[in-house]
């Protein structure tokens, strides 16, 4: 799966791009007629640690659940084969505040 981010063109809209780059993206991103924001257009800072996923609710999606343990150390292929009760016993102690 491509990982993607947003960026605003010269006319003001926010496009969805796959990255990297194409060549003539980057080209346009080093020239300024594209600029990198966040999917709502206000700014986007890039950060130093990746994001570590909130332990969601018990009755989150099982998607939710797979991301959160894997976010927690478990294999990803283990988490997968796992059910979402199964993964919401294993790493979710208590209901989210």
């Amino acid at each position: 799966m491509a990982e993607t981010a947003y960026f605003r063109g010269e006319g003001g809209h926010v496009w969805e791009m796959n990255l990297p780059l194409s060549e003539a993206h980057a080209r346009r991103e080093q020239e300024g007629a594209l600029v990198r924001v966040n999917q709502d257009g206000s700014p986007y800072q890039e950060t130093s640690e990746p994001a570590v996923p909130q332990r969601p609710a018990k009755s989150a999606s099982k998607k939710d659940w797979v991301a959160y343990a894997v976010s927690q150390g478990a294999d990803e292929a283990e988490a997968e084969s796992a059910t979402r009760d199964e993964l919401a016993e294993a790493y979710g102690d208590t209901e989210p505040q």
